[in-house]
């Protein structure tokens, strides 16, 4: 018996080790090491939280990239609407008048969802290439920004911080900042995120986006409406991007126009990083998650190397290409020996 269970546990760990995402997790716990040795204090509660805050960003805005890319899809304006929404909640709430705080999330939803739509309808039904489409909103989502916010400002309502940091919010009750120091709103929202996909990915909508991903043209043949579907994945991307957008307010209590255009690129290289194929149809929404923490950990190793900032972008380009090349190769030799092993 125990000799059968032994054979189980064998046969489930070389199964996991060929997994051609296996790589990525050792490359995970590998920065991790990497960032724990070099940052002091890592494990400090202070720290932690810390470097979730700083994490929470481009891991909801990768996480809903991915959403888009694996139906098939790309899309170059995250950073611009991220940026356009939080200054749309900075126009909508007057400090001192709690009650707009209600109104900005209203508000700052419904353009979020206005912006899937129409990044959505471009792409699956004017049959417009995602590049283009995004690339076009990007700007039109940057115009209104500029609009609203030439420079950074606006107002916010105190409770607003709920998203950042509850022990900030003076009338919040003793039970609700004891909940935020043992757990980070940030990683709430990134709960939040993940449940999110997690209930999609078990729906017809989310079978659809890596059918519709994966062969467009075999999936409306089979009768899948593919418009309709790609649609679905950008209203899910904006979800994302709405919660960034509330963490970014809650933290800054500003609106700022620019502030997301870093993100944009960072988002989709995270994306690749966590091995979804820029193709479409393949990978998983929670690797880009390990992805967008692999980005993140490099981002923290160059900032704690003291490396000068004319170099950090290089860096951080030649440490990805090794990530990705290093999985691939990975994955190529495992399928080898999986095929060797088959003729044997």
């Amino acid at each position: 018996m125990n000799g059968k269970n032994n054979n189980a546990v064998a046969s489930a760990l070389k199964r996991f080790v060929s997994n051609h995402d296996f790589p990525r997790l050792l490359i995970l716990i590998a920065m991790f090491a990497l960032t724990a040795v070099m940052q002091k204090n890592f494990f400090a509660m202070k720290s932690i939280v810390r470097n979730i805050n700083s994490f929470t960003p481009l891991i909801l805005l990768t996480m809903g990239q991915a959403v888009v890319i694996i139906s098939g899809g790309l899309d170059l304006s995250v950073g611009t609407a991220l940026s356009l929404l939080t200054c749309v909640a900075t126009s909508v709430m007057r400090q001192g008048l709690p009650i707009t705080g209600v109104y900005a999330l209203l508000v700052t939803f419904a353009v979020a969802m206005a912006m899937g739509l129409i990044n959505g309808i471009g792409i699956g039904f004017f049959r417009v290439p995602p590049l283009i489409v995004t690339f076009a909103t990007s700007y039109i989502w940057l115009g209104i920004a500029l609009f609203l916010r030439p420079t950074p400002g606006g107002e916010t309502v105190d409770w607003f911080q709920v998203f950042y940091k509850i022990r900030n919010i003076e009338s919040a009750p003793a039970s609700l900042k004891a909940f935020g120091e043992i757990i980070p709103p940030a990683l709430v929202l990134i709960i939040l995120g993940c449940i999110l996909w997690w209930i999609i990915s078990r729906t017809k909508t989310g079978r659809y986006i890596y059918a519709v991903g994966g062969n467009s043209e075999s999936a409306y043949v089979t009768g899948i409406n593919t418009s309709w579907v790609q649609i679905k994945a950008c209203l899910i991307n904006s979800v994302f991007i709405f919660l960034a957008a509330l963490f970014f307010v809650g933290q800054s209590r500003s609106g700022d126009a620019r502030m997301g255009d870093p993100l944009t690129l960072k988002a989709i290289a995270a994306v690749v990083v966590g091995g979804i194929a820029l193709t479409g149809g393949r990978g998983s929404v929670y690797y880009a998650f390990v992805g967008a923490l692999i980005f993140s950990f490099v981002s923290k190793i160059i900032f704690f190397a003291n490396i000068p900032n004319a170099f950090q972008t290089l860096f951080s380009g030649v440490i990805i290409i090794i990530a990705i090349a290093g999985s691939q190769l990975y994955t190529l030799s495992s399928r080898k020996e999986m095929e060797e092993s088959k003729l044997t």
